[in-house]
């Protein structure tokens, strides 16, 4: 089975990774390895701890550091993680030096955008898009729902399968992919739901939350874990 590296990133005193990521990668038929958000830069016990990776998941989280995109600070940012974005962006480069798969959920899409030089818009709400936010915090986590699009014969199309509705919970988003990467899904309001580039997918929405209500939600994990052979599956 697959072996799929996950970082956990830092909350207080304890590192911190939702279930639901795993029990995706599991319910596609891989198996997760945690890596934890806790090698600083230059430490090469990041790149033995990766290794034995055959695919990489970047998870949603807290806000990526402006500064990592060039960006001033715009807005009010929710748990920026300095040391998790360092490890997150070395174990992109190391998944794309080495030719794995890498699959991006919210946090995870942006800072794929961000490692190919490309820039987020910080706030969504005062961007003057309101339909991706919570701003109540009343309605459960990704409960919120909008439509999205996708670009015809693009591998964000084959991983919806068929889906024209996804969730949110996000204040940010990607503005720019990078080089790279190129946008391939679009939500009713025009904000960027997907991007992609050789070996490499990023979604703005949480699949994890949702496959085991409809199984199509588990597609982007199982094009993780089996490439195109998990998309016939």
């Amino acid at each position: 089975m697959t072996i799929v590296g996950l970082v956990a990133g830092h909350e207080g005193r304890s590192l911190v990774l939702l279930r639901a990521y795993v029990d995706a990668v599991l319910a596609a038929g891989g198996t997760p390895v945690v890596l934890p958000a806790a090698f600083g830069p230059g430490d090469d016990r990041l790149d033995r701890a990766l290794a034995p990776v055959e695919a990489l998941l970047l998870t949603g989280g807290g806000d990526i550091a402006p500064a990592r995109y060039g960006a001033p600070t715009t807005t009010t940012l929710d748990h920026v993680d300095p040391v998790r974005d360092d490890v997150e962006l070395r174990a992109l480069r190391w998944a794309e030096r080495s030719g794995i798969r890498a699959l991006g959920i919210c946090r995870g899409a942006q800072l794929m955008a961000v490692a190919h030089g490309g820039s987020l818009i910080q706030d969504l709400p005062a961007a003057g898009f309101d339909a991706h936010v919570d701003v109540r915090h009343d309605r459960g986590y990704a409960t919120l729902r909008h439509g999205v699009k996708a670009e015809p014969d693009s591998l964000t199309e084959a991983v919806l399968g068929g889906l024209d509705e996804v969730n949110t919970h996000h204040h940010q988003a990607v503005h720019s992919p990078g080089q790279g990467l190129t946008a391939t899904a679009w939500s009713t309001d025009g904000v960027i739901e997907a991007i992609e580039g050789p070996g490499l997918l990023g979604v703005q929405w949480h699949p994890e939350t949702l496959f085991a209500a409809d199984p199509r939600h588990l597609r982007p994990f199982q094009w993780l874990v089996d490439g195109e052979q998990g998309l016939r599956t």
